[in-house]
């Protein structure tokens, strides 16, 4: 059995409202994690406006599910999804405000040999850029829908399996907030 190392990685700015989507939806799935276990194996992780410092992670994945705001032309709170060499490198394709330095992380990486073999982006284009802490409503209630998409590429890809019925209490929706003193 080969060796992997799966990661969730949610980008994005949580002072703009929505273009911090990415790293509202890994925040639900850490404590969903921490509630139930849910992601045995899998490593959340909150990537902010990180930017080159994000590189092991790419690099050292096998397994790369990365969470977004995109600028993609969709429907304001339309999901968008992206397969590995779908997702653009270096590219004029401005998916996200600060993508250019994300892209020139998977850049560097695919240069040194060591882009993810299996690479997923499923982004949210933006309702509101607003600057203020916390997704608008209507980005709120997407996020499930995005983790839902996630568990699905995991299971697809074979690294994660749901839990059996009963085993798991997500089922239950709770109101997140996020208050500033929280993040700081």
């Amino acid at each position: 059995m080969s060796s992997h190392r799966t990661v969730v990685l949610g980008i994005g700015n949580i002072l703009n409202s929505d273009e911090g989507i990415g790293v509202y939806a890994v925040w639900e799935m850490q404590e969903r994690h921490r509630r139930t276990h849910r992601y045995p194996g899998i490593e959340i992780v909150d990537g902010g406006t990180l930017g080159m410092r994000l590189l092991p992670y790419v690099e050292e994945a096998t397994h790369l599910i990365l969470l977004d705001a995109v600028d993609a032309g969709a429907p304001p709170g339309a999901l968008v999804e992206l397969r590995g060499e779908d997702i653009p490198l270096y590219t004029g394709i401005k998916l996200s405000m600060h993508q250019v330095t994300f892209q020139e992380v998977l850049g560097v990486a695919l240069a040194r040999g060591h882009l993810p073999s299996h690479l997923h982006l499923i982004g949210m284009q933006p309702i509101s850029l607003r600057i203020g802490v916390g997704p608008s409503p209507q980005a709120r209630q997407v996020i499930p829908q995005m983790i839902a998409r996630v568990e699905r590429v995991l299971n697809a890809w074979g690294v994660w399996h749901p839990p059996a019925v009963g085993e798991d209490s997500t089922a239950e929706p709770r109101e997140a907030t996020y208050e500033l003193q929280d993040i700081l």
